[in-house]
């Protein structure tokens, strides 16, 4: 499929396939006189990035004859200028607490530091850092601990260029049209070489298979070596304990305050100067004028690791796929607009000669006055922008859009796993946890490899699985409880409230407010608990690898999520006003009546839950994901003492990656949990909301630079993860994607005016138009017991004073007829005007309705 505007990310050259190795990114600006070898070929040379203003600035390559130090003394080395820092750590010293506590936070780190010795690892500490508190650790690897870690991790590296590329003469005609004609969509940069990768081993090394294997410095790129530190440090245990494992819970007891791979230099460098991996991905990825722009997928892979790599293509390729979505919903929208003056419900309504035609219920007791449906004709006509024959088209345009999605998104993740060789990575290559392998001492010999591994008995597994599956529903239903717990409070304050003269006409409005703070402060602290229990579990469960352990997290994590972010959603959509009776005969609870729609109906009331939920959530994300790593980071920086303004060059690269943001310990959670909340405001009530495409499109324009933005420039460098796709969350896509058929038919069916419409115009009207729908609509209440000039006894009300109420037309009740005489109003609703009863009408909607349901579900589900 094409990108209208190239957001899919993924070159689809038929020359860039198979075997793509580790490839090195640009060397760095700064640090100490590294060697360039063969295979720093990939140096910026001819890659150019566009300003803002349009015009073409070339960016500066680097020279491999100055790797000194660059201006402002900053460096990537260890002090003698050989050695990388592949590795930060951070630790301060609390002279505000017990000398005991500080000893054993010492000696911890001392323990750990000596076994990290012990594994091959290099330290250099520096002490002299600009908040006069932070005192950090430079971690090296030298060559012999790099390549047993290249070994153990199975890591793949480039032995030969891919030349082995077939290529038709169609093919041929089709990539020199593409080389001569520059397309504005391009993201500027040369195009990286592909090579034929082996899993490193010594052997192969001896034997000069790799390119580039003779120069120690460069053959492993950055983020390759801070992988393999970070996998050192991960399973390396502090104290005699073996279970005790990892720096992670050395920063949690405060023995280490951070621990960081370095990023490559400054992003701010001016592009007439020059350049480093992290300021290129800054000027041409990470900036607002890049908008238009595919996104330099390899680079970002190379940089950062496929994890992250991969997720910045599957938010380019669901963008991508919003177009053609938000184009037919804004056309939908429109015809809405153009059809809007020719539906006659809404003239009905909104009619100045029907003024006091349908005179309806109260829509609650006590407080509420009768009132002229013609109050209701904005709603009405709002309504129908939205509700209406072409609404249906959509959803079920949305339903297979859906499937179409997914069905790319899965050739275009094996694609780009082919290409960046994770192909099978989670069989094959990824290792066991370092906590999975330190705790679990069962062991169990490898059928293939004949080495013993750690291993949890199926029985064990399946115990632990039904304990949380359990609590994990015990969860989401105190989630349920609150959410209903929240309605009863509504419910029984404005019952409360509505005694008192005083008081009862803020009823609504502090009923509506209060509830509304009680289920922000509710839902927040529920989530805050659920996280930490979720946590918990899972570590609980010990989960063989980190994919797993990760996906079993995601699902835990998600499935709370749904509940709260859709619960009110579904309320509005399927039961409010369901189930809120008739006069004389309305459903309570806790003394007063149940919710009940709007004059204009729930589909109007649907409509407006979801644009407010939806495009303010939006909003509030991507301010919160721009100004919190800004304020975190001058948070962090408040102490420092930089009085003298030149004295801030010195600042080192190693304390000013301190001062940035980490990535969260759920690392691309919060990403991916957004677009997929998104992904189902778009699916699961897209019939309501056919615009939501329109803004989810223009959201996530602005969240691939912002997110690209936030890892440039705002957070620490994250350790490159090597992974083969996005994980569960592609399951998660299915079910949404499932689960829309049926909601968007039920939605249909039950809230929205489009199958009564229809059975009416074929059933019931005379001219089979919609004349005379309205009144067919609204069903007889007779509400008046007796009228003697200003108190009026209701069965209703229960002996409540009428004359409380505001009854229009003074003294005299109108009725449809206009006939005075007759004490009636009207309400939503196919029931008799004798006993309530359903009309014949009634059960021939619910036949239909059901059947639209069945047949909407068979077709979208078949496809």
């Amino acid at each position: 499929m094409a990108a209208p505007i190239g957001f899919e990310g993924v070159e689809m050259d038929a020359t860039r396939q198979s075997g793509y190795a580790e490839d090195p990114l640009p060397p760095i600006a700064g640090g100490g006189p590294e060697k360039q070898g063969s295979r720093t070929a990939l140096a910026l040379s001819g890659a150019g990035s566009r300003h803002s203003n349009g015009e073409d600035t070339e960016l500066t390559p680097l020279s491999s004859s100055n790797q000194g130090q660059t201006a402002g003394k900053q460096t990537l080395f260890f002090r003698d200028g050989e050695r990388r820092v592949d590795y930060v750590m951070v630790y301060q010293v609390y002279e505000d607490e017990e000398q005991e506590w500080r000893d054993k936070r010492e000696q911890k780190r001392q323990d750990f530091i000596d076994r990290l010795k012990k594994e091959g690892l290099e330290f250099e500490e520096d002490r002299e850092s600009f908040d006069k508190k932070s005192i950090f650790i430079k971690v090296h690897a030298p060559w012999k601990t790099l390549t047993r870690e290249a070994e153990a991790l199975l890591l793949k590296m480039p032995a030969e260029k891919n030349d082995f590329v077939r290529k038709t003469t169609w093919e041929k005609m089709i990539e020199n049209m593409r080389c001569s004609v520059k397309s504005p969509f391009d993201h500027g940069l040369d195009a990286m070489q592909e090579y034929i990768s082996l899993p490193f081993t010594k052997a192969d090394e001896k034997k000069n298979k790799f390119i580039g294997v003779e120069n120690h410095d460069t053959f492993f790129t950055p983020a390759q070596r801070s992988r393999m530190v970070n996998s050192i440090l991960s399973r390396t245990p502090y104290s005699r304990d073996s279970t005790k494992v990892g720096y992670e819970r050395l920063i949690g007891n405060k023995s280490f305050e951070a621990a960081y791979p370095l990023h490559e230099g400054k992003c701010d460098v001016p592009q007439d100067e020059e350049q480093n991996s992290r300021s290129v991905l800054r000027h041409v990825w990470a900036r607002w004028g890049a908008w238009y722009k595919r996104q330099p997928l390899d680079y970002i892979r190379h940089y950062f690791g496929e994890k992250i790599g991969i997720y910045f293509c599957w938010l380019g390729v669901y963008t991508t796929f919003l177009w053609p979505a938000a184009a037919v919903g804004l056309l939908v929208f429109i015809i809405g607009c153009g059809l809007s003056g020719d539906d006659i419900p809404s003239q009905d309504i909104c009619n100045d000669v029907n003024e006091t035609v349908f005179y309806m219920c109260p829509p609650c007791d006590v407080s509420c006055d009768f009132f002229f449906l013609r109050e209701a004709c904005y709603y009405a006509q709002a309504a129908f922008l939205f509700d209406n024959g072409a609404t249906v088209f959509f959803a079920a345009f949305m339903c297979v859009w859906a499937v179409f999605f997914l069905e790319y998104w899965k050739r275009t993740e094996i694609r780009q796993a082919y290409r960046w060789d994770v192909l099978g990575y989670e069989e094959q290559e990824e290792q066991p946890r370092a906590v999975f392998e330190a705790t679990v001492k069962t062991k169990k010999e490898n059928p293939v490899t004949g080495r013993l591994e750690s291993y949890v008995p199926s029985f064990v597994k399946s115990g632990k699985l039904c304990r949380a599956v359990a609590v994990v529903i015990f969860f989401i239903m105190i989630v349920v409880a609150a959410v209903i717990s929240i309605v009863v409070y509504r419910v029984a304050i404005t019952a409360a409230m509505n005694k008192n003269d005083a008081v009862r006409p803020y009823s609504s409005i502090t009923s509506s407010l209060t509830s509304a703070i009680i289920q922000v402060a509710i839902i927040t602290i529920l989530d805050k608990v659920y996280q930490k229990v979720a946590v918990v579990l899972t570590d609980w469960e010990m989960h063989r690898t980190q994919t797993e352990h990760e996906d079993s997290f995601t699902f835990k994590m998600f499935l709370f999520q749904f509940v709260n972010y859709y619960s009110s959603v579904f309320y509005i959509a399927f039961f409010k006003g369901k189930f809120d009776g008739y006069p004389y005969n309305y459903n309570e609870l806790a003394g007063a009546r149940l919710d009940q729609c709007g004059a204009g109906g729930c589909m109007i009331e649907l409509t407006q839950q979801l644009a407010i939920i939806m495009v303010g959530k939006q909003v509030v994300n991507n301010c919160v994901e721009l100004i919190i790593p800004k304020l975190k980071a001058w948070w962090r920086r408040r102490d420092t003492k930089d009085e003298d303004p030149d004295d801030e060059k010195c600042i080192q690269r190693w304390e000013e990656d301190y001062d940035l943001a980490d990535l969260n310990q759920y690392g691309l959670f919060a990403e991916y949990l957004e677009m997929v909340i998104q992904y189902g405001f778009i699916t699961l009530f897209v019939a309501a909301f056919p615009l939501a495409p329109l803004f989810a499109l223009l959201n996530n324009i602005i969240e691939i630079r912002l997110d690209a933005y936030k890892f440039i420039t705002t957070l620490r460098r994250p350790v490159a993860v090597r992974a083969q796709d996005i994980g569960i969350w592609y399951s998660i896509l299915d079910g949404v994607a499932k689960l829309s058929v049926v909601t968007n038919a039920f939605i249909i069916a039950v809230t929205s005016e489009f199958i009564p419409r229809l059975l009416y115009i074929y059933a019931e009207s005379p001219d089979g138009s919609l004349r005379g729908y309205v009144n067919y609509t609204l069903a007889y209440a007779p509400i008046l017991e007796d009228f003697d000039g200003g108190s009026v006894h209701n069965a209703i009300y229960d002996t409540v004073a009428v004359h409380q109420l505001k009854v229009p037309g003074g003294d005299e009740l109108y009725n449809i007829h206009g006939n005075t005489s007759s004490s009636t109003c009207r309400y939503r609703g196919f029931r008799e005007p004798t006993d309530g009863s359903p009309t014949k009408f009634w059960w021939e909607y619910l036949t239909t309705a059901l059947a639209f349901v069945i047949v909407f579900e068979v077709c979208l589900l078949s496809c």
